[in-house]
């Protein structure tokens, strides 16, 4: 199609009447560019053909459906579950249990300690003393008869 038949083809298509006369002058002379315009002519009926009478109009509530839809679409953050009521029962029962497990560990794995009746703790007083060897083996005596009847206990 040469260049002055592209220039009219959109008036030409449109059948609005207003082709100049070089363009006429033009399809008079050319049968290549005449039948390439009656073979877009009849695309353009064709076309036109499937067009409808009258705009169609959507159902009431169209956009309202599909904005729902797409606000159902959408996925919230991960931040937007912190802000839930019932995830903040699970972190604080979630925490409430690891405390507990800790503090059960802790204590269970702690040896078990218990201080040194008054009596023991004067005997380790004793041992401290400058004393004669003598004293302080019978000291030693004591504390040991002291813990042994202690652990028997």
């Amino acid at each position: 199609m040469h260049q002055s038949v592209r220039d009219g083809l959109e008036e030409y298509l449109a059948d609005t009447g207003s082709l100049s006369e070089e363009f006429k002058a033009h399809l008079k002379a050319c049968r290549e560019c005449a039948e390439e315009l009656r073979g877009l002519r009849r695309q353009a009926l064709l076309v036109r053909a499937l067009r409808p009478a009258e705009a169609a109009e959507p159902a009431p509530g169209f956009y309202a459906r599909v904005v729902e839809r797409i606000e159902r679409r959408v996925r919230p953050s991960i931040w937007a579950a912190l802000l839930e009521p019932s995830f903040g029962r699970r972190v604080a029962m979630a925490s409430a249990a690891l405390a507990l497990a800790v503090s059960a560990y802790i204590v269970s794995t702690e040896p078990f300690r218990v201080t040194p009746p008054l009596a023991n703790a004067l005997a380790i007083q004793t041992l401290t003393r400058q004393d004669t060897p003598a004293t302080v083996a019978q000291d030693r005596d004591v504390v040991l008869a002291s813990l042994a009847s202690f652990q028997e206990n």
